[in-house]
């Protein structure tokens, strides 16, 4: 069985539309997400969100799916990995744990300040539904 971000390696391979240079780190994004919950220095209070990420870009039907909308169906999924990555570094206070879990050609800490400012521009007025899918209010309070 293939590796979940070399499947969506393949589906965004030659994509040059709408927002193509941040939807071509999704696969990045879900590696971030993926080797944080093997980082030691993350906090325990953080990993229902990270899973939450994790859990997101694999479910079929999301909120912006990309079997309607092809590879720009990605945003919403590395729009919930960003806000999730910024919610880490704020809780261990450093950029650190970030930095060494990635892998992506951009730099992380801007590229989640951009996508996390982008947000109207990449999912519109869906930001409160795709957090409201995974439950991000209540897992933010939890923790």
């Amino acid at each position: 069985m293939e590796r979940f971000d070399k499947l969506l390696e393949k589906d965004i391979e030659g994509y040059q539309g709408e927002h193509s240079r941040l939807i071509g780190q999704a696969p990045a994004l879900y590696r971030l997400m993926s080797r944080l919950l093997g980082d030691p220095a993350l906090p325990r209070s953080m990993w229902k969100l990270v899973i939450a990420a994790i859990a997101y870009f694999i479910m079929p039907k999301d909120v912006i799916p990309e079997e309607i909308h092809g590879p720009k169906g990605y945003v919403d999924d590395i729009f919930l990995c960003a806000l999730v990555a910024e919610k880490v570094r704020e809780a261990t206070g450093s950029d650190e744990i970030l930095m060494r879990n990635w892998d992506g050609d951009l730099p992380v800490v801007p590229l989640i300040q951009e996508i996390i400012s982008s947000e109207k521009d990449l999912v519109g007025d869906e930001g409160e539904a795709i957090l409201g899918c995974v439950g991000f209010d209540e897992l933010v309070e939890s923790s």
